[in-house]
């Protein structure tokens, strides 16, 4: 928790933006309220000095069969990841898309840029974040890409495109996706 320069609550939520990773906080801080907090921002176990070798090692051994837990039910389709916003649904694994039941005839980047929007509500990315993220950090072409993939999933998943409810242009920024 005590880094220099980056606070380690701070490195704990940047990680859980953007991963799914096991998270240990191990700090010195012993408080009950600090804990709660190191918790709460998004650790999955906090461990405070002193400690034992052995309690560390069990812990992270549990923390890693959970995970591979969630893997194996993934995969063996007792649990799928599905992203839903009323009656908008992506079906990440199967990659399906579907409005009020019915089935989007979606372009395979119209439906990666969907996913990471749906995925990340609530915030807000600049094209060239989102070509980044959704075309490949390699991506040579024109930006305005990112403006006309907008224009296509708004015809697909708004009822009035003009007026777009859950694709938001933020003026002098990019776009959100509000849902």
């Amino acid at each position: 928790i005590m880094l220099p320069n980056l606070d380690g609550l701070e490195v704990c939520r940047i990680l859980r933006r953007e991963m799914t990773v096991p998270i240990i906080i191990l700090t010195a801080k012993d408080q009950e309220i600090d804990k709660v907090v190191g918790l709460e921002v998004g650790a999955d176990d906090y461990i405070t000095k002193p400690f034992s070798m052995r309690e560390v090692l069990a812990r992270v051994r549990a923390m890693l069969r959970r995970a591979e837990m969630v893997s194996d039910s993934d995969t063996d389709g007792q649990s799928r990841k599905i992203l839903t916003c009323g009656q908008l649904v992506l079906d990440l694994e199967a990659h399906r898309a579907s409005i009020n039941e019915v089935a989007l005839n979606l372009k395979p980047k119209e439906f990666d840029l969907l996913a990471f929007l749906m995925a990340h509500t609530g915030r807000a990315f600049t094209r060239d974040q989102l070509l980044d993220q959704v075309w490949d950090h390699d991506y040579v072409g024109d930006f305005r890409t990112v403006d006309v993939h907008i224009r296509w999933l708004r015809e697909k998943i708004e009822g009035e495109p003009g007026s777009p409810l859950r694709i938001i242009t933020i003026r002098g920024v990019g776009y959100r996706f509000e849902g």
